[in-house]
C-alpha cells in the first residue's frame, strides 16, 4: 500500500540515531564579537534522556565560573568576552560534546574571534 512505502521513506534520515542515538539540532557557529560583549554559542542535542553536555575550547574542557555557564539547553554562555591573554582570553575554537548512555557525539568546531575594534 502506499501508506508502508511513506513510512519507509520517512525512517531513513532516522538511521543515523541507530547509531549514537544522538544527533545535533543546533551546532555552534563562527562568531566574532567585541570584547566586552556577552555572546551565546548554540548546542542542541536530541536524543534518550539525559543528555550531558560539555563544552570543549581549543580541545580542553571549559570550566564554568560566574563569567560563563552552559545553559539549561546545552548552549554555551558568555557574560562577558575577555580578550586578555591568558586565562580569561576567550578566543578560539569551541566544540560541544553530547553524551548520554549510548555515546557521544562532537560538534563541529566553531571559531570566536574578537573584533579588532574591541581588543584595546
Amino acid at each position: 500500500p502506499p501508506g508502508s512505502r511513506a513510512l519507509i521513506l520517512n525512517l531513513a534520515p532516522l538511521r543515523v540515531w541507530c547509531f549514537s542515538e544522538l544527533v545535533f539540532i543546533k551546532e555552534p557557529q563562527d562568531i566574532t564579537v567585541t570584547r566586552k560583549d556577552p555572546v551565546v554559542l548554540d548546542c542542541q542535542a536530541h536524543g534518550e534522556v539525559p543528555i550531558k553536555v560539555t563544552w570543549l575550547k581549543n580541545g580542553a574542557k571549559v570550566s564554568e565560573n560566574k563569567r560563563i555557564q552552559v545553559l539549561s539547553n546545552g548552549s554555551l554562555y558568555i557574560s562577558e568576552v575577555e580578550g586578555k591573554r591568558g586565562e580569561q582570553y576567550d578566543e578560539g575554537f569551541y566544540q560541544c560534546l553530547a553524551m548520554n548512555r549510548h555515546g557521544a557525539i562532537l560538534s563541529q568546531k566553531a571559531h570566536l574571534t574578537l573584533s579588532k575594534g574591541g581588543s584595546s
